[in-house]
């Protein structure tokens, strides 16, 4: 197994045995706070690491190779960016329509997701794998 191959898929294993462990604690409790609060600071170490490589790297880099790069991530965050839009425009919809119960916000649909240890456990590793996507934009 190479190396990259490695590290994928011990992040993926973190992932799936963190969101075990997470989804043995309970909503609004403080064990739930920390757990969340460890993979938020986590990811944001990992982003601030990540950032700062790439500055240095940018320092370094002809003009064309950055200007390149910017269109290139552009492009990359078109479908995030269009999903995050969707998202508000769906929630923003569900919450001025009436009856709340016809148009259910997507807290609501999580909710059924939250309500079984497994289901939870599903929810946070995609949350987290969200989190690993953003940091390898």
């Amino acid at each position: 197994m190479v190396a990259g191959q490695r590290g994928v898929v011990l992040t993926v294993a973190v992932i799936l045995i963190y969101s075990v462990l997470a989804s043995f604690t309970r909503p609004f409790t403080w064990p739930a706070d920390v757990v969340t609060a460890v993979a938020m600071v986590v990811v944001g170490v990992a982003a601030a690491v990540r950032t700062r490589k790439a500055k240095r790297t940018d320092a370094v880099a002809s003009v064309r190779l950055d200007t390149d790069r910017v269109v290139a991530s552009g492009r990359r965050l078109l479908i995030p960016a269009t999903v995050i839009v969707a998202v508000a425009g769906w929630e923003l919809f569900c919450y001025l329509s009436a009856p709340r119960a016809a148009h259910p916000t997507l807290s609501t649909l999580l909710d059924l997701l939250d309500a079984t240890r497994s289901g939870k456990a599903v929810a946070f590793a995609l949350w987290l794998a969200l989190g690993w996507y953003l940091v390898d934009l």
